[in-house]
């Protein structure tokens, strides 16, 4: 469903303006209070200048031989390795926040040299990078929704020198940890999203991350409602595919739900890793209970032990939500009667119950094959994504058959289609343009996961080059 756009006119105007332009033109409108406006050529500085004060401020970040240095680590932004973000995510972590106070400007690690200028050891927040709130056209959230989790909210966001759109997770310095960072820096998935850098800021860190045009799974289930199952194979088969590299790592994600799957053009990715570990061992025994409770394996909920299977019998739970639109369990156990869930968990898993009425026989068998209470039984990621429910014959799941390759022969149809068509411009050019348009939305594989940003103006946001 799309909803009439008020602001069409702002936004025509915006797509044909450099951002950069406008934010230059409203700082000389609205100087700072107490500054004066002084003239570029009395302020200038040689380049070497230049160069050696961010050469000497970026290797001060990351320096922690002297304790009286934290004023001076308060001023610098600087492209950095993996090991070098790690580094300032454990420097957040071990520092008292009185300290962390005291710093006047941004500093932090940048891995994406490409999509994130940093200018003379600076990252501004409203000037290099600007913070959108998510507007999407299928849902009517009004024009300041921002997504929340459980220990921040993201943003939309866009550099303004190379306009590159990302997704800004701000997370508050107390609520902050080095697990936040570290399995997204480390492992690189096209299905994982992908972490570009980090800075703090007033008290909270700003996550830059690859964008999820169309949403969370969740998002799309609480304003479309239950997903068809060619939706859901194509789904199942993105996450899976994560799954399936993380667990030949020994990582277990802990935490797989719709909210933490994300949508874009041509993929899912998974996001929020602040639960994941790396096991050392065979068995991963926690200290405290790991995951949302309405998608926990009984294993996880003993805490006496469990493996990378946890993950699996999650996702389990997360495909029968989205084919039923709610969690296991909880048409069954009202949440007004029942506060928690872990007892009924423990004693009655799986959910088989809940699986909706319309499932196909094999998908069925594909959720009691995750479901499995016994995770020594339970499939792994490299079986299920064998598994004959991921690959329905064409004429069961005509829109599932190669997913990517239906898309390619639905617009091969219409581009033939189109070139039969007789000129008819000259006298219907803006009908026969619409109807077009209606044409190729119709029978759209990514139109139905509400993941097409770009071509379709699923997110409504400044403009950037790559998007179109």
């Amino acid at each position: 469903m799309e909803y009439a756009n008020e602001n069409a006119g702002i936004e025509l105007l915006l797509a044909h303006m450099n951002l950069e332009d406008f934010i230059d033109v409203m700082g000389h409108l609205y100087p700072p209070e107490g500054t004066a406006i002084i003239e570029e050529s009395l302020v200038s500085m040689a380049q070497e200048e230049m160069d050696e004060i961010e050469e000497t401020a970026s290797s001060l970040l990351l320096d922690d031989s002297d304790d009286d240095k934290p004023s001076l680590l308060g001023v610098c932004m600087k492209y950095g390795t993996v090991n070098d973000l790690l580094s300032f995510a454990n420097w957040v972590s071990n520092t008292p926040q009185t300290t962390l106070q005291h710093q006047k400007h941004e500093m932090g690690v940048v891995l994406n040299k490409k999509d994130m200028a940093v200018k003379n050891g600076r990252y501004q927040i409203d000037s290099d990078v600007v913070l959108f709130p998510w507007k999407l056209t299928y849902r009517n959230i009004g024009s300041d929704h921002i997504p929340r989790g459980a220990f921040g909210k993201v943003h939309l966001a866009q550099d303004t020198r190379t306009r590159k759109r990302m997704a800004c997770k701000l997370i508050p310095v107390e609520h902050f940890r080095p697990a936040d960072v570290e399995i997204q820096a480390r492992f690189r998935h096209e299905n994982i999203a992908e972490l570009y850098g980090a800075l703090l800021l007033d008290m909270s860190i700003h996550l830059f991350m690859e964008a999820g045009e169309g949403g969370s799974v969740m998002e799309k289930l609480e304003s479309c409602g239950p997903m068809r199952e060619f939706e859901i194979i194509w789904v199942t088969k993105q996450v899976l595919k994560a799954l399936d590299y993380l667990h030949s790592q020994k990582v277990i994600h802990h935490d797989i739900k719709p909210s933490n799957i994300v949508l874009m053009s041509a993929k899912a990715v998974l996001v929020d890793f602040g639960l994941s570990v790396q096991m050392t061992e065979d068995v991963y025994v926690p200290r405290d209970l790991r995951g949302t409770e309405l998608y926990m394996s009984p294993e996880v909920v003993l805490c006496r032990g469990h493996t990378t299977k946890s993950d699996i019998y999650s996702l389990g739970a997360t495909v029968i939500h989205m084919q039923t639109g709610s969690p296991p369990w909880v048409k069954r156990y009202p949440r007004s009667a029942y506060p928690s869930y872990l007892y009924i968990i423990h004693k009655q898993a799986p959910p088989l119950e809940d699986i909706a009425e319309d499932c196909s026989p094999t998908m069925r068998r594909f959720l009691e094959g995750a479901l499995e209470r016994n995770p020594h039984h339970r499939l792994c990621a490299s079986e299920l994504l064998k598994d004959e429910a991921l690959h329905p014959p064409r004429e069961e799941q005509p829109r599932c058959w190669s997913l990517d390759s239906a898309l390619c022969d639905r617009t091969r149809l219409l581009v033939r289609q189109e070139s039969e068509l007789p000129d008819t411009t000259s006298g219907s050019s803006v009908c026969s343009n619409e109807e077009s348009i209606a044409a190729k939305r119709k029978g759209s594989l990514y139109i139905d996961l509400g993941a097409l940003a770009g071509y379709y103006n699923i997110v409504r946001g400044p403009p950037a080059s790559e998007y179109g």
